[in-house]
C-alpha cells in the first residue's frame, strides 16, 4: 500500500542524505470508526532526507493520494483565519492582475471554495480541481465550479483541450502533498495564460527548522521547501519564480508568484 523512494522525486538524485528518523507511525487525520477502535492500525516509516543536488527536503515513504485526499476531514471554510487569509490575498491578486469578468481564476486543492468564492462575489470566473469528492460536493453546493479529480498534468492538458486557461491558477497548501511533483508544475505551465500568474503557498523548511515543528512531519506532506529547491522545480519546466512573500500562516510559508519564462517584467 506504499513505497520507498529511493531518488529525489523532483530532480531524480538518487544521493539523498538522511535528516531525521521518526520511526512508524500511523496516518495523520485518519479518523477511526468505531468498528476499527479493536483492530491493529496501520503504520509507515517516516523518514525525513535532503536532496544534495537540489535542496529538496522530503520523506521517502509514498502513501497513494487515494488512501490520503478521496475522503478528507478538513473543510478551509471552519477556519476564521484562513479566511481572512484568502480574502486579502484575493483582493490583492484582483488588484495586481486587473482581473474582470473575462478572466479565469482556477485553484487547485481548492477544498470547499474557501478562497474561490470571494473571487465569484468579485464577479471573477471560477474553477476549483479538489480531489476530495466529499469536500467538492460542499463546494459545488456553494455554486463554485468544481471539478473532483487530482491534479496533474493528463488533467491539465484535458481542461486546455477544452479552453480552460487560467489568468491566475492558485494552489495553496497542496505543493507539500503530491507525489508527481514535476507533473504538478508542468500543469501549471499547461493550464496557465501567457501573460497568468501562479500563486503558491507552502510550508517553509527554514521555519519547520527554526521553530522545531516536528509535529509538522507526516505522510502527507511529502516535500518541505526552500526557495532554492521551488526554483529548480519551476525553471525544470520553464516558469520563473520572479517575486516571494513569507506568510505567517501553516506555522511559516513561503508565497511565491510564478510566470511563464521570458514573458518580460512582472509586478506581484
Amino acid at each position: 500500500m506504499h513505497n520507498v523512494q529511493l531518488a529525489c522525486r523532483s530532480c531524480g538524485e538518487v544521493r539523498l542524505k538522511g535528516v531525521l528518523t521518526l520511526g512508524q507511525l500511523p496516518l495523520a487525520n485518519r479518523l477511526l470508526t468505531h468498528d476499527e477502535l479493536g483492530s491493529v492500525e496501520p503504520s509507515y516509516p517516516l523518514d525525513l532526507v535532503l536532496c544534495p543536488a537540489c535542496s529538496l527536503v522530503q520523506i521517502t515513504e509514498t502513501v497513494p493520494p487515494e488512501m490520503l485526499f478521496r475522503n478528507y476531514a478538513y473543510f478551509s471554510s471552519f477556519s476564521d483565519g484562513m479566511l481572512r487569509h484568502a480574502r486579502q490575498l484575493a483582493a490583492q491578486v484582483i488588484a495586481s492582475q486587473k482581473l474582470r469578468p473575462t478572466s479565469l481564476v482556477i485553484e487547485v486543492a481548492s477544498n470547499d471554495g474557501y478562497l474561490l468564492q470571494t473571487y465569484r462575489s468579485a464577479g471573477v470566473p471560477v474553477l476549483g480541481i479538489e480531489p476530495a469528492r466529499n469536500i467538492a460536493k460542499v463546494a459545488e453546493e456553494r455554486g463554485i465550479r468544481t471539478i473532483a479529480e487530482f491534479f496533474g498534468a493528463e488533467l491539465a492538458q484535458q481542461l486546455s483541450a477544452a479552453g480552460e486557461h487560467a489568468d491566475v491558477i492558485h494552489a495553496h497548501n497542496v505543493l507539500a502533498h503530491v507525489p508527481d511533483v514535476n507533473g504538478f508544475v508542468e500543469g501549471f505551465k499547461l493550464l496557465l495564460k501567457p501573460t497568468g500568474v501562479v500563486v503558491v503557498e507552502a510550508p517553509y523548511v527554514k521555519d519547520l527548522i527554526d521553530h522545531v515543528e516536528f509535529d509538522t512531519i507526516y505522510h502527507e506532506h511529502i516535500f518541505y521547501y526552500s526557495l532554492t529547491a521551488l526554483d529548480a522545480l519551476f525553471a525544470r519546466h520553464s516558469l520563473l519564480i520572479y517575486d516571494v512573500e513569507r506568510v505567517p500562516i501553516h506555522g511559516g510559508s513561503l508565497r511565491i508568484f510564478a510566470a511563464h519564462a521570458g514573458e518580460g517584467e512582472r509586478t506581484p
